[in-house]
């Protein structure tokens, strides 16, 4: 599929223009340098045409600074990946010498571009373009990425320049959401993963803003993986950008099958970790918790924090927990088996003669309070589970009744990692 990076300064609307291209708010817009520190990488459709789209941080060519040094190698990587790159320049401040030194980056690479001259929706604007030729492209696009203007005309000169096929993309995806606090090692768990650097790892907690999306193909099943920015109290979110970090990765729950929670094994399991995982739960997503920076525990304190994790937290003694050490690349493959069998678990159906034979003499030899008598019952969906109770007198149900109901079901079935969704009816 056609791949389309935008490169270009901090602060002259990648990330605008990249919510336009792939038609929702996917990067965070900002009106701060250097929001975007990731490659954000989202898809996009256009006249039936699928392409994918890369927003990449704000590049200065020849900054020392560590984090800046990090970008300009996230950029090189976005660049190696694209089969389009777009730079992106302000129209508005016309042009600037940091624009010419990116060109001219871009041309000692030997990798062709379009010019595209943003923020151009005002006369005085328009006024300058021509200086643009200085860059040595002999056409370039006007648009106004905050209006759509030219967007779609830029759109469709990049398709014309590069058609491609269709191709067959009904293969099922497992879409998996890797969520935690700052500084847990998501990102480091990414990269070790898909065996490259694909995000930024720094030791400056919350250095992964956007939500970062990657795919790949393991054991016959092809995957889609989304590293978000570490979740804190919103207490703590101070700056705006941080809030819509957080905000997305959240939202990021509902779009997935399985969410990946991360936690430092020294720490155990948080408040925040709890809040999490009760997200997850409350949107009926299946779990794995990964217990990361396993190396600094002993082997014989797996089993014992394993326990203790499941009586710590009661509603996650049906989640699978995998101890690992992204930074020495030890049970990374084990999360994602573990949550491809949560995914399947998930999809489990429990037929109607199952659940006579199975369930029903279960709720005949204990029924609610009462002497309310449970009639029947039957799965009513997947992912997550639903199971319907037919009984007599429905106020008999209390919240126990429903425990037990459910560890009934799981006892039977399983479904672990999945949290049951349990309807009551006359």
């Amino acid at each position: 599929m056609l791949t389309i990076a935008i490169v270009g300064r901090p602060n002259v609307g990648k990330s605008t223009l990249f919510n336009r291209l792939v038609g929702r708010r996917a990067a965070i817009t900002l009106e701060l340098p250097g929001t975007t520190r990731d490659r954000i990488i989202q898809q996009g459709e256009w006249l039936g045409r699928k392409f994918w789209v890369i927003d990449t941080g704000g590049l200065m060519p020849d900054a020392e600074e560590v984090i800046m040094k990090e970008i300009r190698a996230q950029v090189e990587l976005a660049i190696e990946e694209s089969d389009v790159v777009l730079l992106l320049c302000d129209a508005r401040e016309g042009l600037n010498p940091v624009d010419e030194e990116i060109a001219h980056w871009l041309q000692r690479r030997r990798k062709p571009f379009l010019l595209v001259a943003n923020k151009t929706d005002s006369r005085r604007s328009q006024d300058g373009l021509s200086e643009f030729y200085r860059l040595g492209v002999e056409e370039f696009h006007s648009v106004s990425a905050e209006h759509g203007t030219g967007v779609s005309e830029l759109l469709e000169e990049i398709l014309a320049q590069h058609p491609e096929p269709d191709r067959d993309e009904t293969a099922q995806e497992i879409r998996l959401v890797i969520l935690g606090r700052p500084n847990v090692g998501k990102s480091s768990f990414l990269n070790a993963l898909l065996g490259y650097k694909r995000t930024i790892v720094h030791d400056q907690p919350g250095t992964t803003r956007d939500a970062i999306e990657a795919t790949f193909n393991f054991e016959a099943h092809d995957y889609r993986i989304v590293d978000t920015a570490g979740i804190r109290r919103k207490a703590r979110v101070e700056a705006d950008v941080e809030f819509y970090s957080v905000l997305r990765a959240i939202r990021t729950i509902g779009d997935c099958d399985v969410a990946i929670l991360m936690l430092d094994v020294k720490d155990g399991i948080t408040v925040q970790d709890k809040r999490i995982a009760a997200l997850v739960e409350a949107k009926g997503r299946g779990l794995v918790i990964v217990a990361n920076k396993a190396d600094l525990i002993t082997s014989d304190a797996i089993e014992p924090v394993q326990n203790w994790m499941h009586d710590t937290v009661p509603y996650i003694r049906h989640v699978p927990i995998v101890f690992t050490s992204a930074l020495h690349d030890r049970g990374i493959l084990d999360v994602v088996r573990q949550a491809t069998r949560v995914y399947d678990n998930g999809g489990k159906t429990v037929s109607k003669a199952q659940a006579r034979e199975s369930l029903l003499p279960e709720f005949e030899a204990n029924p609610p309070r009462r002497g309310a008598q449970v009639h029947s019952i039957r799965q009513k969906g997947t992912r997550p589970p639903v199971f319907v109770l037919q009984v007599s007198d429905p106020k008999a149900i209390n919240d126990a009744y429903l425990k037990f109901a459910e560890r009934t079901i799981r006892r039977q079935f399983g479904f672990d990692g999945y949290p049951l969704r349990l309807r009551v009816s006359r």
